[in-house]
């Protein structure tokens, strides 16, 4: 009764095999341990391409998505600057284009003196600054 299991069903007793025991010499030294050693080579290859094309797709998904309201804001915009510009030249009764109008805005200057030179007794200014590599 040696050669019989207590186990239900089993006739015989098999001795206990090892992991790799279901897998051809072959198979596993032509396929397994190829794959085993280029899988990290093709992890670093293929995790920036993968992430490349699922960021393309998230970007293509939300452009679509966003589009009509892009193109209402733009559409505000353009009615926004329109009607500034309408404004801006019913006000103007001169005919000046305002290009030059930031040079009007100081009617005085403040005074200056030359490099190492004392100032005016009565300038209340900014006294200059310090440029590290000057």
């Amino acid at each position: 009764m040696a050669d019989t299991c207590s186990a239900p069903g089993a006739s015989t007793c098999s001795p206990p095999t090892s992991f790799f025991s279901f897998v051809d010499g072959r198979l596993l030294s032509h396929v397994v341990v190829p794959l085993l050693c280029l899988a990290p080579l093709a992890t670093f290859i293929l995790t920036p391409l993968l992430w490349r094309a699922l960021g393309a797709a998230l970007g293509w998904y939300l452009r679509n998505k966003t589009d009509g309201r892009r193109c209402h804001i733009l559409e505000l915009v353009a009615a926004d600057e329109k009607k500034y510009r309408e404004e801006r030249n019913s006000t103007d009764g001169d005919g000046d284009s305002g290009e030059d109008g930031w040079e009007q805005v100081d009617a005085h200057t403040t005074g200056s003196s030359k490099n190492g030179a004392r100032a005016d007794a009565d300038w209340d200014g900014i006294v200059g600054f310090f440029h590290p590599f000057w």
